[in-house]
């Protein structure tokens, strides 16, 4: 006998994978805070791995929903924009104080005002500006990076600035 495809485990299973990429948004947070730096990067990406899968998910099994969409956009914010935000803020800007948190609060407010605007507009087959996930991704291998090596915060602070510009800038960025 053949399953339904919108059976209740299939139909659940975009949003639990979603669920899935906010616990790893929210563990990294935390063993960030317990200085666990290697941690917390491998913890983002691998939030890119759940939330790489949830969408294509739903798409398969039909099952996409405006909830759904918003629920992402919400994972994304946590595990994209505030986890690497903190993540590099105790690891590179401790002793900058103000001008590091100026850094994580303009690289969130510009994640969060990125995907706000994805969410609203319609463009196929485009990116209008970096997406929050390439750019939280990206400041969790830096942190990996900087784990190993000694890098200057002020190296750390000019790449979260062109994230953030990057997230959102109107430059159009053909999807893959």
């Amino acid at each position: 006998m053949r399953k339904n495809e919108n059976s209740f485990p299939v139909a659940v299973l975009p949003n639990i994978l979603t669920f899935c990429n906010i616990i790893m948004g929210l563990m990294a947070i935390i063993v960030a805070a317990a200085d666990q730096f290697t941690l917390a990067g491998l913890l983002i990406i691998l939030g890119a791995v759940f939330d790489r899968f949830d969408g294509k998910v739903a798409r398969k099994f039909h099952v996409t929903s405006e909830m759904g969409k918003q629920l992402d956009s919400l994972a994304d914010v946590i595990t994209f924009g505030i986890a690497p935000a903190i993540t590099i803020f105790m690891l590179s800007f401790t002793e900058l104080q103000f001008l590091g948190l100026i850094l994580a609060i303009t690289f969130v407010i510009c994640g969060a005002y990125r995907l706000a605007r994805y969410n609203i507009l319609n463009y196929d087959n485009v990116f209008v500006g970096l997406p929050i996930t390439v750019a939280g991704f990206l400041l969790a291998l830096f942190a990996l990076y900087q784990t190993k090596f000694d890098v200057h915060p002020y190296i750390t602070a000019i790449g979260m600035l062109l994230l953030s510009y990057f997230m959102v800038c109107k430059h159009h960025i053909k999807k893959v």
